[in-house]
């Protein structure tokens, strides 16, 4: 019992110095910049790109203009890349866009910078459109910096030679559409793809891929994770934490990125940004791949299939101590997210009237998908919604933050206006809490809309699942999309006044 007593203090200052000793070190590893320069011997890519140099970032997470943001600028100051490639994650899970325009403003380059969405521009959609669109405006800009690769690709040609450089949409979210991004290509040419998550390695690899540059996993942030990947069911990205990978031809990278998510500090991995240069080596016997996957020496004869990676030089730099970087490392506020907006705060029939900017934020937002205020075919206040819509099999709008309970009306109703002079085929679809993504357990019903005004009236007694007719749970309805079904060409509509009634 005494050498209890005694033990006890000794215990409580053990826990306190660890405890200290931890924090200092993810307050260090959260607040450094470790720079990496890598020389990649015997890709096809030294065809093009020797002699030069190229910067990758990812997962920057910007929620503010900081530190980290203006160490990152110093060091691609100090650097001079040729090229700059930004593999998603722009900005902080539902964050705003106006840090991170103001930092790519800053970017520079001798040729061009290139950029992918992340997972984290899904949860802001509605202000993505500032990447490629000038400013509350559906013109796109006539000058990105980064330019966005949405499922494409564009050649560069650098010195009389052509450079693919392809770029995917985010994987995480299976936005990814390869057959698209690769539609025109010519797959001889040397080629670095572009994507925010390592899922896509194996479809990529069988493509012949020179380069994948990618990030997502943030090297695990604590460094424990490459560990409980091994006996936990965690995400399958995972297994390409950091570093090179290769699989036949196809060389991978993988960032562990600047910024974090989720927990605001790192532990054992740093943020990085990462330099690439590409040359040819015939002089050695043996060449070595160091970091991917495995060490392995490869004879004279199979070079052709080999690539040597060298780590030229490597170093650390610290942004130092400061108290605001103290508690935003140590900030917890951020870390649980409820992912579930209810839309029970609108005691009102009215579901959307269209009267301010704040009900445009309530609408999935995507590239070459356009909303504004419109004072033009206006059913009830001041304003109607103005809808372009592209060409597509399925083009339409998604109501997010809708009202729950629908249980104490009789109709859904919605003005439509349909500015052509043709009728249009027009799709309403109403999930309950039960539908998910299966046709047989949600309501779905057509509409030719007439030119003109259109006056749609569903009664909620019919809103039943498509097979067997369940009725659907009008207390727990979860989302309503409207779309046009195999639209050929680019389409304007205007809604107004969608309401219960």
């Amino acid at each position: 019992m005494s050498l209890s007593k005694h033990c006890r203090p000794f215990i409580i200052l053990s826990v306190g110095v660890l405890l200290i000793l931890g924090m200092t070190k993810a307050y260090y590893d959260t607040n450094s910049l470790e720079v990496r320069h890598f020389e990649v011997t015997n890709s096809s890519l030294a065809e093009v790109l020797s002699g030069l140099k190229v910067a990758h970032l990812s997962d920057l997470h910007i929620k503010k203009n900081g530190l980290m943001g203006s160490k990152v600028l110093e060091t691609l100051k100090k650097e001079k890349p040729d090229l700059i490639y930004i593999t998603g994650d722009f900005i902080s899970f539902e964050g705003p866009y106006e840090p991170v325009i103001s930092f790519l403003h800053q970017l520079k380059a001798s040729y061009r910078i290139y950029g992918v969405l992340g997972n984290t521009e899904y949860s802001n959609e509605n202000g993505s459109c500032i990447l490629c669109h000038k400013e509350k405006s559906k013109t796109l800009k006539e000058k990105e910096n980064p330019i966005i690769l949405r499922n494409s690709f564009l050649p560069l040609k650098i010195n009389g030679k052509t450079l693919n450089i392809f770029g995917v949409d985010d994987p995480v979210d299976k936005k990814s559409n390869f057959k698209k991004a690769l539609k025109g290509a010519d797959l001889a040419i040397p080629s670095i793809l572009l994507a925010h998550s390592p899922e896509i390695f194996e479809e990529a690899s069988s493509l012949g891929i020179d380069l994948i540059l990618c990030g997502h996993t943030h090297g695990g942030q604590i460094f424990l994770a490459k560990y409980l990947r091994k006996i936990l069911p965690l995400d399958q990205t995972l297994e390409f934490l950091d570093g090179f990978f290769q699989k036949g031809t196809t060389l991978m990278y993988v960032s562990q990125g600047i910024g974090t998510s989720f927990l605001p500090f790192r532990f054992g991995i740093k943020p990085e940004i990462t330099f690439f240069t590409f040359s040819n080596n015939t002089n050695n016997e043996k060449i070595r791949m160091a970091r991917i996957g495995k060490i392995e020496e490869v004879d004279q004869t199979n070079r052709k299939n080999s690539v040597s990676i060298s780590n030229v030089q490597a170093y650390t730099l610290f942004l130092g101590f400061r108290i605001s970087s103290l508690l935003e490392t140590f900030s917890l506020m951020g870390v649980v997210r409820n992912p579930f907006v209810s839309g029970n705060s609108n005691s009102l029939s009215t579901l959307f009237d269209f009267e301010s900017e704040t009900e445009l934020k309530r609408l999935n937002w995507e590239c070459h998908k356009w909303f504004e205020l419109s004072k033009e075919h206006v059913t009830s206040g001041e304003y109607s919604l103005k809808v372009t819509l592209p060409p597509g099999q399925y083009p339409g709008i998604l109501f997010e933050e809708i009202r729950n309970d629908w249980s104490d009306f009789n109709y859904l109703v919605m003005d439509v206006f349909n500015p052509s002079d043709q009728g249009i085929n027009f799709h309403i679809r109403i999930d309950d809490n039960k539908s998910g993504w299966e046709y047989a357990n949600r309501f779905d019903i057509d509409f030719k809309l007439k030119p003109g005004m259109n006056h749609i009236s569903i009664p909620t007694d019919s809103i039943k699942t498509n097979l067997h007719h369940r009725p659907l749970n009008l207390k727990q309805i979860k989302q309503m999309m409207v779309f046009l079904t195999n639209n050929t060409k680019q389409r304007e509509l205007y809604f107004d006044n969608i309401r219960l009634e």
